[in-house]
Formats: C-alpha cells, sequence, structure tokens
C-alpha cells in the first residue's frame, strides 16, 4: 500500500456541518483512507490516500463535484 497525503484548498467559509459533510463525501472516494478540514485554518483539507488506488486529480474532482471550489495545493 502506498500512503500518500495531498493538501486541497477551499475557497468558500464552510460552517463546521458543511465541513464534516464535505470530509464524509470525499471519505467516500476509491482509494481515500481519511479527509479533514485543519481547526485553525479551515480553507485547507488534508486528504490520506492510496495512490496505487487513485490519484489526486481523481480527489480534487470529487471534492469539486460536491459544489465547492477548491484547488490542490501540495503533497506531503
Amino acid at each position: 500500500m502506498s500512503n500518500t497525503e495531498v493538501v486541497i484548498h477551499i475557497n468558500e467559509d464552510l460552517n463546521k456541518g458543511s465541513q464534516e459533510s464535505l470530509s464524509d463525501e470525499v471519505l467516500h472516494l476509491q482509494g481515500v483512507e481519511n479527509a479533514s478540514l485543519a481547526n485553525k485554518c479551515p480553507h485547507l483539507m488534508i486528504v490520506a490516500y492510496n495512490s496505487a488506488q487513485t490519484k489526486s486529480l481523481n480527489i480534487l474532482n470529487g471534492v469539486n463535484n460536491t459544489g465547492v471550489h477548491a484547488q490542490l495545493v501540495g503533497w506531503l
């Protein structure tokens, strides 16, 4: 298993409930192992995923498909 983490910037100001819903949606994407928005930087989502199962662009597309606007920032 190849674990990778990617940072995604969310443009919108999401309330706590919307943040949790977005994290739940991303967790259902193939290969995603963890997804959370940082408490101190709520515009940044860190997503851990298995790079043998999915690519960062698939995760970004999954985030954007929820209706929010987002960009890849980088990898950890």
